[in-house]
C-alpha cells in the first residue's frame, strides 16, 4: 500500500477522471461532435496510464525495497509488465 501522501494523489487523480468520464457521457447525451468526444476520451485514457505508471511506481518502490527473493522480484516485474504491455 502506498503512503499516505500517494494514496491521497492517486484518490486525487481517480477522481478527476471520474469527473471527466462524467462530462463524456454528458457530452454522448448532448450529441457533441465526434472529434470533440473522442478528443475527451483520449485524456481520460492518458490520464488512466498516468495513475497506473504511479501505482506502479509506488508498488515497485515498497515491494522490491525490502523483497530479497528472487522469485518475488520476478512476480513483481511479471506484474508491471503486464500493465504496461
Amino acid at each position: 500500500m502506498p503512503d499516505k501522501e500517494r494514496k491521497e494523489e492517486i484518490l486525487s487523480r481517480l477522481k478527476n477522471i471520474k469527473g471527466h468520464i462524467d462530462g463524456i457521457i454528458k457530452m454522448v447525451e448532448e450529441e457533441k461532435e465526434c472529434e470533440e468526444i473522442m478528443l475527451q476520451i483520449a485524456a481520460v485514457k492518458n490520464a488512466i496510464e498516468k495513475v497506473g505508471y504511479f501505482i506502479i511506481e509506488s508498488h515497485a518502490a515498497e515491494c522490491l525495497s525490502s523483497v530479497g527473493n528472487k522469485d518475488d522480484i520476478q512476480r513483481i516485474l511479471n506484474i508491471m509488465m503486464k500493465f504496461l504491455g
